[in-house]
């Protein structure tokens, strides 16, 4: 399987979701948006038929066991511990890419697989910015909702936060009853891709709906550039109080 410059297609595809499109060769016309993927649709597989599987409409999708499958969907594996001996048993099932959580082993940079780190919302900036430097190909969010899984404000600053900081793609979890609108501002928060649970056969309808949602989104602008704030610099409290000049100082 071809997996482009890296060594997994989907975290290429990650990517690729922010890159404009390549330049024309020759007298080629110019390349459009519609050669772009769009934000990536991703299935977490639960209880579900593994013969149902090839006909989920995700992009990619996730299951705790990995078993050879028939399908050109791309597959992962959710780690829970990361155990080496299981993730190169998911290498050689075809696994394209894992889930890891941050408290598991360590992965060595060579093994071939798309490496997604797991990594609860409440991290601190300054270990945030040391992922950059880590053998990793993409960030999860871990949200530790305790809502109903609907995108809110507060979520919003969060994308942002992580994806301004981090040089790598983001991926968060959303619920079913996601909107065309709230995924639309996603997108523009820079998150790559989206994970939605499945748990029987009867999620499949909502994941449909889900594909028609993000077929039907607006590619979001790549010429935005981020506003430089001036540091001005701060006056004087007026509760201040201004200090007196020693009398030692002053001249006889």
């Amino acid at each position: 399987m071809y997996k482009g410059e890296e060594m997994s297609e989907f975290i290429d595809r990650l990517k690729q979701v922010f890159q404009p499109p390549p330049p024309p060769m020759g007298f080629r016309p110019k390349s459009t948006d519609d050669t772009r993927p769009k934000i990536q649709l991703v299935a977490h597989v639960r209880n579900y038929p593994q013969s149902q599987i090839e006909n989920l409409a995700a992009d990619a999708i996730i299951t705790s066991e990995l078993k050879p499958v028939k399908t050109d969907i791309l597959q992962g594996l959710w780690m829970d511990k990361g155990n080496l001996e299981k993730v190169d048993k998911a290498i050689e099932s075809g696994a394209d890419f894992v889930v890891l959580p941050s408290s598991g082993v360590i992965l060595p940079a060579d093994k071939k697989i798309g490496k997604i780190l797991q990594i609860n919302s409440s991290v601190t900036d300054v270990l945030l910015r040391t992922i950059n430097d880590l053998p990793l190909d993409a960030v999860l969010i871990d949200e530790d909702n305790e809502n109903d899984g609907s995108v809110t404000w507060q979520k919003l600053m969060l994308y942002r936060r992580f994806t301004g900081m981090l040089t790598k793609p983001v991926l968060a979890t959303i619920s079913s009853a996601v909107t065309a609108a709230e995924l639309q501002l996603m997108w523009e928060a820079r998150v790559s891709g989206v994970i939605i649970d499945i748990k029987s056969a009867s999620d499949t309808a909502a994941l449909e709906n889900l594909r028609n949602l993000i077929n039907g989104l607006k590619y979001p602008s790549l010429k935005k550039q981020e506003k430089v704030m001036p540091i001005l610099p701060q006056a004087a409290s007026k509760t201040e109080k201004l200090e007196e000049p020693d009398e030692d100082d002053d001249d006889d």
